[in-house]
């Protein structure tokens, strides 16, 4: 596939290039944010297998859990979202949820991600994710690259012959861009 293709001739030992569309950082929202989706509140849950809480897309959800998200976000601010999310991913590794997608996450990259993402950026994310869970959760780039020794990272966008950056995708690519989060379109032509 393309984006595979475009992870490989970017990707570098000292920079290394993972496909994670739509699954990191709803991954580390779900991972940091595991006690608010899972707040055992009236009418959220009906069985012990449910994946994910029933009001997710209702208009109040982030309203109701105010106290966990806070607490979660607080995290964010003081550092402590890096243990809290490893910690998570041990914990709960294998239960259903609607956020993670435990496939695609391995430790090293949760690793390299904690490492390399800035706190605010994520916080900046989930931000986005909570005003709108239900149009928010795609559209997000295809590949993700670290720069391990700067302590950097970037998302990039591939686009193969005849395709186009969709709607969601575009408005994703404008938020980022906004945010000054490192951001790329990369755009692979077939060789004559």
């Amino acid at each position: 596939f393309v984006e595979g293709a475009a992870g490989e001739h970017l990707g570098t030992p000292r920079a290394p290039v993972f496909y994670v569309e739509n699954t990191l950082f709803t991954g580390l929202f779900g991972l940091l944010c595991w006690e608010a989706l899972f707040a055992p509140l009236p009418g959220a849950f009906f069985h012990p297998y449910q994946s994910g809480p029933a009001d997710l897309h209702d208009p109040a959800f982030q309203a109701r859990r105010r106290a966990y998200f806070e607490r979660a976000f607080a995290a964010l601010d003081d550092g402590g979202y890096r243990q809290r999310i490893i910690d998570r991913y041990h914990e709960k590794w294998g239960l259903a949820s609607p956020f993670v997608h435990w496939g695609s996450l391995s430790e090293p990259l949760l690793t390299l991600a904690l490492e390399c993402i800035p706190a605010r950026h994520l916080a900046l994310y989930c931000e986005r994710l909570l005003r709108d869970i239900k149009a928010n959760r795609a559209g997000l780039p295809d590949l993700i690259q670290f720069f391990p020794q700067q302590r950097d990272y970037r998302m990039i966008e591939v686009k193969g012959p005849g395709d186009r950056v969709q709607d969601n995708q575009r408005r994703w690519l404008s938020f980022f861009a906004a945010h000054r989060m490192p951001v790329a379109v990369c755009k692979v032509e077939w060789a004559p």
